[in-house]
């Protein structure tokens, strides 16, 4: 009823059979798109602002990624193709909107019982308020991956995260 509206898979990623939806005629080619992944679908209201992205590392908030894509939505080619997309790393917030954004993430990783590291995605509203989207319990790492991003703005390679993933399941094992 109250448009626009976003329509995706509930079981998917990378934006895979995700349609934002601005009218009631568009509707049915979105779910239909939709359901081509999966037979459950999310249509939740569509929130305007800024993208955001925070990832979690063993319990630890790593810098807020800020994405801003130059096509009007963060689909799959603007993710996976470089020079479509520019990144703010750390993202740049208002006084204290850092540290609450950060503590959001980290008690949605807590309660979705996430261990080791995460990714949970966020909208800011024009209001500067966080809505958060998803969590992504097996955040991608490829070249263009938004939780490498982050933890190389945290000081860490890509070597480095590897050895901590490793560390932390080798220490759950024990």
């Amino acid at each position: 009823k109250d448009f626009p509206l976003v329509v995706k898979p509930s079981c998917e990623g990378s934006s895979f059979g995700v349609t934002v939806v601005y009218s009631k005629a568009d509707f049915p080619s979105a779910l239909s798109e939709a359901f081509r992944y999966g037979n459950e679908v999310i249509v939740e209201k569509f929130i305007a602002g800024r993208e955001l992205t925070v990832g979690i590392l063993d319990q630890e908030v790593l810098p807020i990624v800020e994405i801003c894509p130059q096509k009007k939505f963060f689909d799959f080619e603007a993710k996976y193709q470089k020079g479509l997309t520019d990144y703010i790393i750390p993202a740049e917030l208002a006084d204290g909107l850092t540290e609450r954004i950060g503590a959001i993430a980290l008690k949605a990783h807590q309660a979705v019982g996430c261990e080791g590291y995460s990714r949970i995605d966020f909208r800011l509203d024009s209001e500067n308020q966080p809505f958060i989207l998803e969590i992504n319990t097996i955040p991608g790492f490829t070249e263009t991956s938004l939780f490498p991003k982050a933890a190389r703005q945290a000081g860490m390679d890509f070597s480095d995260v590897c050895l901590k993933l490793i560390q932390l399941a080798y220490g759950k094992k024990k």
